[in-house]
């Protein structure tokens, strides 16, 4: 058996299960978050079936043409779990909802995001805890993509980090699959 805390066999599940993770956003940069270093969360959907799957939103660079650069976008990647994670917080599919059926339409409606349409904004004070009203990042994209599935935002409630972003969700219309790409 693998013994690596890192590696797919560890994760794997008979049904899909969900797990928040959340690492340090931006590497160094996040650690000056004013009053707690700054999360960046991903969705890891794991199951034996299709492997692990992850989900988060990201900046832009330079791949969708200059006048995109520092647009909000959909990341999707499989088969590789998050690396320097400092927290994880199990999901539950909402009532009502099977595993599988929450997998699949978290997954549709990711791939429904309208990416590199919203500008991504940095948190008030580019320090702070929260978001300026109408400004988005990353956090902002996933707080968005679980309410768009389970009606509501779940409570990070991560004592000694913080997630801005996470208070203020994207409208729900860029779930609705006009996405540029």
């Amino acid at each position: 058996m693998n013994t690596n805390e890192n590696s797919v066999g560890r994760a794997q599940h008979s049904t899909p299960t969900f797990t928040l993770y959340g690492r340090v956003a931006a590497g160094p940069a996040g650690l000056v978050g004013t009053p707690y270093p700054s999360l960046h969360i991903s969705l890891v959907i794991d199951d034996a079936y299709s492997g692990l799957t992850v989900i988060d939103g990201q900046p832009t660079m330079g791949e969708a043409g200059l006048h995109n650069v520092l647009r909000i976008r959909t990341n999707i990647y499989a088969n590789t779990l998050p690396t320097d994670v400092v927290v994880k917080i199990p999901l539950a599919p909402p009532g009502g909802m099977s595993p599988e059926a929450f997998a699949r339409t978290l997954m549709r409606r990711a791939t429904d995001f309208s990416s590199y349409v919203s500008p991504y904004s940095f948190p008030a004070c580019l320090r702070g805890d929260r978001m300026n009203p109408g400004e988005y990042n990353s956090s902002s994209y996933l707080a968005a993509l679980l309410r768009s599935v389970m009606g509501s935002v779940p409570d990070l409630g991560v004592s000694g980090y913080q997630a801005p972003g996470w208070e203020s969700p994207m409208p729900l219309h860029f779930f609705k699959g006009e996405a540029i790409r």
